[in-house]
């Protein structure tokens, strides 16, 4: 399958906002596109049940566009209050609807370097 263009897998990322059952934000800088689950910890008790937190925590899955139908992705997480807090998350809430978007699409991940040198030195290119 031949990759579609970046405009157009851009286009059916950005599709994804608001969507799903553990809906996320898609957003595109170029061919950085970032997917965001967030949730409001104001409110809720810190581990030692003293404290009420305020602000948010929020798991970012970016995806860089690159040449040849291949994609680079790392997780980020960002406003983790001091304290902690009690909430599910699961990184597969972000990166799932994104990959298979993008497999859709025909783009594949890029292998790290590790994977790489060992591909080379194993003959598994």
């Amino acid at each position: 399958m031949q990759p579609t263009p970046k405009a157009v897998v851009t286009a059916a990322l950005l599709d994804l906002t608001g969507k799903g059952e553990h809906p996320i934000v898609v957003t595109a800088e170029g061919d950085r596109i970032t997917g965001t689950w967030s949730t409001n910890l104001s409110g809720q008790p810190t581990g030692d049940g003293g404290i009420t937190l305020l602000g948010n925590a929020s798991w970012n899955w970016h995806v860089t566009l690159l040449d040849g139908g291949l994609y680079k992705a790392s997780m980020s997480s960002r406003n983790w209050p001091d304290g902690g807090g009690s909430f599910t998350f699961r990184s597969s809430w972000v990166a799932d609807p994104m990959k298979r978007v993008l497999a859709d699409h025909g783009w594949q991940r890029r292998k790290n370097p590790f994977a790489r040198a060992w591909g080379a030195l194993t003959g598994r290119r």
